[in-house]
């Protein structure tokens, strides 16, 4: 399969929302996934909602998005989304019986990525990499007989 891309060329996207009808675009014209219904719908949501995270993470916490690229290939959708600020992301830990508002973007993000990766950006910053599984879950492992 020939790798589909969204990169150098074209603009960065300002907001979480061009980010994602980017990627959108991107992975429907890439023909990987089958059907908008099904588990190609979900593996698509997953996509979009890694790519929300990551963009809403860069505008609120890093001073803009200020590098984006994003291709799809066999292995899944390789995204990359550089800030201005070189602060890692962090988890945030709860004490029990608390419910503060945010803090779950960078869970989900770990979460669904088959891998991440934080590189210094050449201007400064950082770039956050990640690849996101298309191909939908994987086999839950067989059940154990009960009887």
């Amino acid at each position: 399969m020939r790798p589909v891309e969204s990169g150098p060329g074209y603009p960065v996207p300002r907001t979480a929302m061009q980010a994602r009808d980017r990627v959108q675009s991107l992975i429907e014209s890439s023909g990987i996934l089958p059907g908008a219904s099904g588990p190609g719908a979900d593996v698509l949501s997953d996509a979009l909602l890694v790519t929300s995270e990551l963009a809403t993470n860069a505008i609120r916490h890093g001073g803009g998005i200020v590098g984006f690229s994003a291709s799809v290939s066999a292995d899944g959708l390789l995204l990359a989304v550089a800030d201005a600020s070189g602060d890692h992301p962090v988890t945030l830990v709860r004490p029990l019986g608390t419910f503060p508002v945010g803090g779950f973007g960078w869970p989900l993000i770990c979460r669904l990525a088959r891998s991440v990766e934080i590189l210094p950006a050449p201007s400064g910053g950082k770039r956050i990499e990640v690849l996101v599984p298309l191909d939908g879950p994987q086999d839950p492992p067989p059940a154990s007989d009960r009887h």
